[in-house]
């Protein structure tokens, strides 16, 4: 069978994650450490050929600042929006809640670093992230979602040792919100 020059085992485990939802970084943690992503070296090598492929099947491969990938569909753009919706709220929550215990955000890009369940846990039950997590019809404890959708989907690793750090699109996604943030409150400032 002619593979048209993709690495099959690669191109499996690519469709794996891309059916699940599952964001494909520039980098995966593997035994305790980041190490370059087999998958995303075989797309990033044969990017035009899996974009036709996957125009075929009805997705779109999309990229994250070329660190990472994932695909979407257009028929499930109310799906996709509310699970980039709670990506976001996740990662201002995280981000605002360690600001509020102290500790800088800086700890998330930290591969060595991170922060644990039980600080993930401790966020969730500040008053303010609980009514958003009810509002967002998120479970309790925190580290609930954070699994279920930041590390399943491929925006938080979670370390050998429990403790969670952003992925490549994950960095992205946070700087993004943490930056457009700042600068919204810039100009809102300014013009008072």
């Amino acid at each position: 069978m002619d593979n048209f020059g993709l690495d099959e085992f690669a191109s499996r485990a690519i469709y794996k994650d891309f059916i699940s939802g599952k964001v494909i970084n520039a980098y995966d943690y593997i035994n305790g450490e980041l190490q370059p992503s087999h998958k995303f070296r075989e797309l990033v090598d044969n990017l035009d050929k899996y974009r036709d492929f996957y125009s075929l099947i009805g997705f779109e491969i999309r990229s994250v600042n070329n660190d990472a990938f994932f695909v979407s569909r257009s028929d499930r753009t109310e799906e996709l929006n509310e699970v980039a919706a709670n990506i976001q709220v996740l990662l201002l929550m995280v981000g605002r809640g360690l600001c509020t215990q102290g500790t800088s955000p800086g700890i998330l890009f930290d591969d060595k670093g991170g922060v644990s369940a039980k600080d993930i846990d401790a966020i969730g039950e500040l008053e303010e992230v609980r009514q958003i997590m009810k509002a967002c019809r998120l479970q309790q404890p925190l580290t609930k979602p954070v699994n279920s959708i930041m590390v399943e989907r491929g925006i938080f690793h979670k370390t050998v040792q429990e403790r969670y750090i952003l992925s490549s699109a994950g960095r992205i996604f946070f700087n993004e919100l943490f930056v457009n943030d700042a600068s919204q409150q810039t100009i809102h400032s300014s013009e008072e």
